[in-house]
């Protein structure tokens, strides 16, 4: 962070908080009703508490960001999940404070009496000061740009777990505009070598299957997309997490890969059971029947293993708006599910609600996402599929 961006400090300021109240993100700080009192006695104890929290959050923030040296992940973490608390924070109703006559309303005083205030039931129905949106837009782009300068420097090796902190951070916030970005860095950011001077750095492999981005992050980051309304970001998102070809790799090597051994064990494991078979057949020849028994039961095997991937493959019970194209291959229907799901729920959110007003849709968006959607081999509101159209 440079000298130019608003510390950490005057957010809780803005916001009336305490950073004792969150001992997990602030170790070694009193309560805030304790500071509070000895903030009464001591004018001063104000700007004490100001000065540990800028040695405890903004100095730690500052010291990794400069500094030439790969950093500690969990401290990463740590400065991550902060900026996610205070995200949360902002999202929900933030408490007032409460105005006293005797003692000037500071934002200094205003930060030690949060705690006080909000445990204490005599305060209910003081005067009180609401939290403007200027500061909260400010506290905000303040949270988001700090998150944005940990997450994308050079330095830091970006984890699963960094990576979840982050999107939920932007989402809270209603700021998805970077992921996109962030998801092509995740698989594509060179990572650094630890003891090296000067810093040396490995390009990694963006498409091993460790470099796709998980369903559940990819789903709330959609979905942060969508509440703003933004339709090209949305497009972005689906592009660089679930249409990379790490998330395929992934995909093959979490859900094909037993299947896939199973088909190449089988014959072996039929041919020992036919082997087995044929001593109990008096009939026909010991090497007759293996072979007979053999063939029955693979030919058996196969064919119910046949029906299984078409009824798995050609299901759509789980569509809604966005169906495959005529003449998709099953083995991309089924690599590309999770691509489809998205797509249909942006769809989803851009169309009318109401199941009987569907194909009334118009507009540049609508015409943009349907011609989007017709490149990928799908089809917008297929009209055999439409109510009243069977």
């Amino acid at each position: 962070m440079d000298g130019q961006t608003p510390c950490l400090v005057e957010l809780l300021a803005q916001l009336h908080l305490d950073a004792a109240a969150f001992p997990v993100l602030f170790p070694g700080l009193r309560s805030a009703s304790t500071v509070a009192q000895d903030g009464v006695r001591d004018p001063d104890s104000s700007a004490s508490l100001s000065t540990t929290l800028d040695n405890e959050v903004v100095g730690k923030a500052r010291t990794i960001l400069q500094s030439s040296a790969v950093p500690d992940t969990a401290e990463v973490e740590g400065l991550l999940e902060a900026c996610e608390a205070f995200a949360k924070l902002l999202s929900e109703k933030i408490p007032t404070i409460r105005q006293t006559n005797k003692v000037e309303n500071t934002p200094a005083l205003n930060l030690l009496s949060l705690e006080e205030t909000h445990n204490d039931p005599k305060s209910q129905g003081r005067n009180e000061i609401p939290l403007t949106v200027p500061a909260k837009h400010s506290a905000a782009q303040l949270i988001s740009s700090t998150a944005y300068k940990i997450i994308t420097d050079s330095k830091i090796y970006i984890t699963p777990k960094l990576l979840s902190t982050y999107v939920n951070v932007q989402s809270v916030l209603c700021r998805p505009g970077s992921l996109p970005e962030v998801f092509d860095l995740y698989a594509s950011k060179p990572i650094p070598k630890l003891r090296t001077t000067p810093l040396r750095y490995t390009t990694p492999n963006p498409h091993k299957p460790t470099a796709h981005i998980p369903l559940p992050v990819a789903e709330t980051a959609l979905a942060a997309a969508i509440k703003v309304k933004d339709l090209p970001l949305c497009f972005d998102i689906i592009h660089y997490s679930v249409c990379a070809r790490a998330f395929r790799n992934s995909k093959l090597l979490r859900k094909a890969s037993v299947p896939i051994a199973g088909a190449i064990l089988c014959p072996f494991a039929v041919w020992k059971l036919a082997t087995e078979l044929s001593g109990y057949m008096s009939n026909m020849d010991a090497a007759v029947a293996t072979d007979v028994l053999f063939a029955g039961i693979l030919a058996y095997v196969g064919f119910t293993a046949t029906i299984g991937v078409v009824a798995v493959t050609t299901s759509n019970d789980q569509m809604d708006r966005v169906t495959w194209a005529l003449g998709m291959p099953l083995r991309e229907r089924w690599m590309r599910e999770e691509e489809r799901m998205l797509i249909d729920r942006v769809a989803g959110a851009w169309g009318f609600q109401q199941r009987s007003r569907r194909g009334e849709e118009e507009g540049p968006d609508w015409e943009a996402l349907r011609e989007w959607i017709g490149m990928r081999g799908m089809i917008l509101d297929r009209t055999e599929l439409m109510d009243g159209m069977q």
